[in-house]
């Protein structure tokens, strides 16, 4: 009982400590994890090639599906910032818009004052928004470049993982039994992904049609956005439905063309998530929604918009390590869904 608060200030020192390593360190630690996410994918990716085409070779086979994955992200990341420099000039116009259509709101409610964008969330400055948006930019290249080389080594890499681990580990046993966590990990990575993208594909679908149909303009930027947030737990889809709303609003003279769009999306964002997400979901996240919440909040807070991306999977990381010690498996039970996070424990 003594050594109770001595361990448990040390547990609170080592949770700041690392806290504070993941902040400090998030322009490396960003990029890496992004790239291990995207390794993950491309081994998923491999083996369905090689299911239908068992005679390709091995090596062939990693670098096609390691060009379709980084061509794929590449090329969305550069259609979200040609859309985020045309938005930036769409900036006064839009809070033009959204003033004129407070004040006749304000009119129609007889209110004595008018409302406007500035009473409700202050004075915006459009010049210091747009400077956010293009910084940001300029540091989503440079994250983008050191992704690349990072996911390169970790491609090329991939197939001497099994051989390092066996050397640092010392043992058979324990080698193994690492090699089985590293790829329950990977596993669960694969299915959060592919959940996410099946369920995902079929929102953007959706939110893609509605907007073709009300006539938006730059709708291949809004598809490709709006597929990138339904990767963020709970709040992505309701950004995605909210953010082309308030454009339609400066597109056209009339409001049901915003009001379409969102309620549309959020119509079949309600029956996806509702009907067709618990049931491919299954038990394979096996993580408190509560957690989810908080996760998302603490990752966002440490590693801004990246972090609200890899929130989900960064979290399986850190409950499938907890459970491997004792001292830590209480973690992991508060971090699962049912109490009961059953992973192998390396032995010794």
């Amino acid at each position: 009982m003594t050594a109770t608060p001595a361990r448990t200030s040390q547990i609170l020192v080592g949770t700041a400590a690392a806290l504070g390593l993941l902040y400090f360190l998030r322009s490396i630690l960003i990029p890496f994890v992004v790239a291990f996410v995207l390794t993950v994918l491309v081994g998923a990716l491999v083996r369905f090639i090689r299911k239908r085409w068992a005679r390709a070779p091995f090596w062939a086979v990693s670098i096609i599906a390691g060009l379709v994955v980084i061509v794929s992200a590449s090329a969305g990341l550069f259609t979200i910032a040609q859309g985020a420099a045309n938005i930036v000039d769409q900036g006064p116009a839009l809070v033009a818009r959204l003033d004129q259509i407070l004040v006749d709101l304000s009119f129609s409610m007889h209110l004595r004052e008018p409302l406007r964008v500035s009473s409700l969330i202050g004075n915006v400055s459009v010049a210091e928004v747009a400077g956010f948006i293009l910084s940001q930019l300029q540091g989503l290249f440079t994250g983008l470049l050191l992704m690349i080389v990072y996911f390169g080594f970790l491609l090329a890499g991939r197939r001497r993982i099994r051989k390092k681990v066996e050397a640092a580990a010392g043992s058979s046993e324990r080698s193994a039994a690492i090699i089985s966590i590293v790829q329950r990990i990977t596993t669960d990575i694969e299915t959060y992904i592919w959940v996410q993208t099946v369920t995902g594909l079929m929102l953007t679908l959706s939110a893609t049609i509605v907007m073709l149909a009300v006539g938006l303009n730059n709708v291949l930027f809004w598809t490709v956005l709006f597929f990138l947030l339904t990767f963020i737990p709970n709040i992505g889809v309701t950004i995605g439905s909210i953010v082309p709303a308030l454009f339609a609003l400066i597109q056209f003279p009339t409001l049901w063309q915003g009001v379409t769009i969102f309620a549309v999306t959020q119509v079949f964002a309600a029956i996806i998530g509702n009907m067709i997400y618990p049931r491919m979901q299954a038990e394979t996240q096996n993580i408190d929604p509560v957690v989810t919440l908080l996760a998302l909040a603490l990752w966002t807070l440490l590693w801004g918009l990246a972090g609200s991306f890899l929130a989900v999977p960064m979290t399986l990381i850190g409950m499938m390590i907890f459970a491997q010690f004792d001292s830590t498996r209480w973690v992991a039970a508060m971090l699962s869904n049912d109490g009961k996070p059953v992973f192998p424990k390396p032995p010794g």
